[in-house]
């Protein structure tokens, strides 16, 4: 068993989360129940602001918030002066309502709506990631329609296979995502950018995957994109004046998986992509990171109860909780492994292994394949470490069963920032109305 947070301890018979009982956050909030540490996610942030942000010049963090968004999230990336990256008007929408700074918005996406677009630059958003030729004409006319000027960052593929599961390698050849460097089709796309009326080429945008854990994948990235900002310079005379290098930045699940430092990872960028600009003679551009799994992953443990026991002889115990797929979709998408304990069997031994499965009417319902705990027993609390990015965030309905709340813990208090669904709430988009 790995805590992967300084804010959360094992400790008289239990688990603390910012020095919050669990067992007491269950008795007050209910279970499932989503409780995200507030003193790792400033910490993280802070990581953000002291070791990018405040080292370097013209630099800025953004937060991934497809990983968790919410209110409060963007309410802490304002107070720590990062940006951050939305992929739809409603993420854009939730930060605008946060009193986010939309000049710090970044708006990612492949197949960005129209709707989408207008709502964005009607709002004030004018950085966009710029990811297909259909994209390029629909900001240009609608941009132009409302008389403002977007600022594009042009994404293009590395053709560098890194991250975890398959589903989020993105920077591979055979991707939906940005434009191919082959056969001249990024150039292609900077060129029509060029001669738009409304949009200003500013530069270049990477991401090679999620959860990496091999620092040559960002320095190749980095050499290659350097690259890019020669031929670019060279064929169609405009200077690549921005990179962003993209997220990916992989966390600890269990104890196998070994992290690369933000610092180190952000510091080879830097001097990859200086010393490649230094070569001609160039000033430094501004350079962007994208951190989202970095910020809230290990923020997040989700509490369940215990309801039944299974055991299968010779093959194995299933341990079932009031949750599963609907709140975890992880592991049945991307066969991702969890730790976790029984909270209040803490310091009793862990002599049984178990697979930890969900109430989802479903047989890939499973949450942790295999964890080794206390003898469960209904009723019991089991606490599965690491689910603050892409757990709340990919929730769903699935048999109509109410998404969790999502409770901060911070100095000994804890307050609810998402409250959890009822029975109403299934229904409340549902009409009666008559055939027209």
């Amino acid at each position: 068993m790995v805590l992967q947070t300084e804010f959360a301890q094992i400790r008289n018979k239990t688990l603390y989360i910012d020095d919050v009982d669990a067992m007491d956050l269950v008795k007050q909030y209910g279970t499932p129940l989503y409780v995200m540490s507030e003193g790792h996610m400033r910490y993280q942030m802070n990581e953000l602001k002291e070791k990018f942000l405040d080292k370097y010049e013209n630099v800025l963090p953004l937060f991934a918030s497809k990983s968790f968004s919410c209110l409060e999230i963007y309410k802490l990336a304002k107070e720590y002066g990062i940006g951050i990256d939305c992929v739809s008007a409603g993420e854009i929408s939730i930060a605008l309502k946060a009193g986010f700074d939309p000049h710090k918005i970044y708006f990612h996406g492949n197949n960005k709506l129209p709707s989408e677009i207008e709502y964005a630059i009607t709002h004030d958003v004018d950085h966009f990631v710029i990811d297909n030729f259909h994209e390029i004409d629909l900001v240009e006319e609608i941009a132009t329609k409302l008389n403002k000027t977007i600022y594009a960052t042009v994404r293009v593929v590395p053709e560098i296979k890194a991250g975890g599961h398959g589903f989020i390698q993105t920077g591979h050849k055979d991707t939906k995502f940005g434009f191919s460097a082959r056969h001249g089709i990024y150039l292609d796309a900077i060129q029509k950018i060029i001669n738009s009326h409304s949009i200003q080429f500013e530069g270049i945008h990477c991401h090679i995957g999620s959860q990496v854990f091999d620092l040559y994948a960002y320095v190749s990235a980095m050499k290659r994109f350097v690259g890019f900002a020669y031929e670019i310079y060279d064929k169609l005379g405009v200077m690549v004046t921005k990179i962003n290098a993209g997220g990916g930045y992989g966390i600890a699940y269990t104890k196998k998986d070994e992290p690369l430092d933000f610092e180190v990872i952000t510091t080879e960028i830097m001097k990859t992509i200086q010393e490649g600009y230094e070569k001609r003679g160039w000033d430094m551009p501004m350079v962007l990171v994208e951190p989202g799994r970095y910020v809230v992953g290990n923020a997040g443990i989700t509490l369940y109860t215990i309801g039944t026991v299974k055991e299968i002889p010779d093959v194995r115990t299933y341990v079932s909780i009031d949750g599963g797929m609907t709140d975890n979709i992880r592991t049945c998408l991307y066969d991702a492994d969890y730790d976790g304990i029984i909270v209040n069997k803490a310091e009793e031994p862990k002599t049984l292994k178990a697979t930890i499965s969900g109430k989802v009417c479903e047989s890939g319902d499973i949450v942790v394949k295999e964890v080794k705990i206390a003898k469960p027993e209904p009723g019991d609390i089991f606490a599965q470490f690491s689910t603050g990015a892409y757990h709340y965030s990919m929730a769903s309905n699935y048999n109509q069963l109410p998404k969790p709340a999502v409770v901060f813990t911070y100095k000994g208090k804890s307050k609810r920032v998402i409250r959890r669904q009822t029975f109403d709430d299934l229904i409340y988009y549902d009409v009666n109305e008559d055939y027209q």
